[in-house]
């Protein structure tokens, strides 16, 4: 069989006449279509194209970055600056990753695509402040379960933080993910009933049932869990700001949400029903299965005079800790992102 009719060889023989498979194939080409139409409409515009199309193209873009805001004498002498700038300035590899791995229909380079950018955001939402505890990384977490890389709760939600005081549905999910993870029943009561709470009022379907299906996995609840990731599928495409089209033709985070069940409960993650949508790629995971659920690596290595970042994918990750402020009359809790920033720094030099 022709490599090019698959994604990946490996799963050519059974999955090309398989309807999903060409589902599958029928999407990757509207990513593709979709990401070409935004690249040519910012060459149209700014005479550049955005996002990349090529890996020079996409080097090229992070070169004058570089140079016109990272190739100063201040972040030789200033390793702090130098470290929160890094992966704030240059371009993550995001959709320019997907395209590539979609392109040369490889599940392999998918894999490691989901372990960097995911890796990249999580550390750059940590020294970024955003006026939250803990709890805003749900969604770039569920990307790196999607490859894999359960580790990074150890560091992103360490077991020593308390569970979030916070009313958003991404508070809600983050407490029970960690009494799950870290199999904490003592919070386990209080987590499920503030979820409870939470699902009385008025909330999008996203995150309904994204609440829901923590709740169900704690229940071990197959029938629910079931239903909920078939309902998270449809949700993602009502999902306003920040995603638009292209993003949902690829839904990473609930493959990770998925992959999440395997990290707790590999037993009952074997009876689960993969969710029949085309934003849920069922031949990725199959892919996964033939390799063993492999964790991602690095997809792509950055150019020398930008080494520096290609650190922050091997660097001995800082637990983040939290902070008190006042807001307003108020003491609440911050994320302390100066301190993870310094630790970080200390421990990539």
């Amino acid at each position: 069989m022709d490599i090019d009719n698959c994604l990946y060889p490996i799963v050519a023989s059974n999955l090309s006449p398989n309807r999903n498979f060409r589902k599958l194939m029928k999407n990757i080409d509207k990513f593709i279509t979709l990401y070409d139409e935004k690249s040519k409409e910012s060459f149209e515009k700014w005479d550049y194209y955005h996002p990349p199309r090529t890996f020079n193209e996409f080097e090229e873009r992070n070169k004058k970055t570089f140079d016109k805001y990272l190739n100063a004498d201040k972040y030789k002498n200033d390793l702090l600056q130098k470290t929160q700038k890094y992966p704030k300035l240059l371009n993550s590899l995001e959709l320019f990753g997907f395209y590539i791995a979609f392109k040369n229909k490889d599940f392999e380079q998918l894999n490691n695509v989901l372990f960097q950018t995911s890796r990249h955001n999580l550390l750059n939402s940590s020294m970024t402040a955003s006026g939250t505890d803990h709890c805003n990384v749900l969604l770039d977490m569920a990307c790196a379960f999607a490859s894999n890389d359960f580790d990074i709760i150890n560091y992103f939600l360490p077991k020593t933080l308390p569970q979030s005081k916070g009313t958003f549905y991404t508070e809600i999910s983050v407490n029970l993910i960690k009494v799950m993870y870290y199999n904490q029943t003592e919070f386990i009561e209080s987590a499920v009933a503030k979820a409870n709470k939470f699902l009385n009022k008025k909330n999008t379907a996203w995150e309904e049932y994204v609440v829901k299906y923590f709740l169900a996995l704690i229940d071990r609840n197959l029938n629910e869990v079931n239903f909920c990731l078939q309902e998270i599928c449809k949700a993602y495409q009502r999902i306003g700001y920040p995603k638009s089209p292209i993003d949902k033709c690829f839904g990473e985070e609930i493959h990770g949400f998925y992959r999440f069940s395997k990290a707790i409960d590999e037993s009952f993650f074997k009876k689960i029903e993969r969710p029949k949508h085309y934003c849920f790629f069922e031949e990725f995971e199959l892919w996964q299965i033939d390799n063993n659920y492999p964790k991602g690596s690095v997809f792509y290595k950055y150019p020398e005079e930008l080494h520096y970042m290609n650190k922050y994918y091997t660097v001995e990750i800082p637990e983040v800790t939290l902070m008190e402020k006042k807001y307003g009359n108020k003491l609440k809790v911050f994320k302390d992102v100066d301190q993870f920033a310094i630790k970080l720094t200390e421990n990539l030099n």
